[in-house]
């Protein structure tokens, strides 16, 4: 597990009220550009210097730092809650059946792009996406090893919190 931008807890956080997004990433689209708040964000080549070919993250034309063998745009999600803001889920495979699919989110604006730390428990799908009270985006995801356990991630742009979601499936 990589580090997250934000502490990484081992008890549940506390419930907060909770409505769920209207997107379901169980399936996602894989695509390979979308019109998001400040402009366009895409995929484009990349050759990486040990001599392999893989993609990288495009904001208007000017990479952001994530690089990898697969990159994929997810979902946009408008954050009405901050004029002119989107937060955009993004995938990353490095080709591999150990760890499919790790996750990022950029928030996109006029301001430009940020980047989260890439996160997740390398399942390629993102269960009960949730905006809670405090404008928080909450979602679950499923161990996809025996010696994993199934996780909560809550978002505030690009701080991340982990904690373990006790009592699933």
């Amino acid at each position: 597990m990589r580090a997250l931008t934000a502490l990484s807890f081992a008890l549940p956080l506390p419930a907060l009220a909770e409505t769920p997004l209207p997107i379901d990433l169980t399936n996602p689209p894989y695509l390979e550009s979308a019109e998001v708040a400040g402009g366009t964000l895409s995929v484009a080549p990349y050759a990486f210097e040990a001599g392999y070919e893989g993609q990288q993250l495009m904001f208007n034309g000017a990479p952001l730092g994530l690089a990898d063998t697969y990159v994929a745009i997810q979902a946009v999600i408008p954050r009405p809650e901050f004029a002119g803001e989107d937060l955009v889920f993004v995938t990353l495979a490095g080709g591999g059946n150990a760890c499919p699919t790790l996750w990022a989110v950029v928030v996109t604006s006029d301001a430009g792009a940020k980047v989260s730390n890439t996160f997740g428990t390398c399942s390629e799908a993102i269960l009960n996406p949730r905006l809670t009270m405090d404008a928080l985006v909450a979602f679950d995801m499923a161990p996809v090893g025996e010696d994993q356990t199934w996780m909560t991630y809550t978002l505030d742009g690009i701080d991340i919190w982990e904690s373990e979601l006790p009592g699933a499936p």
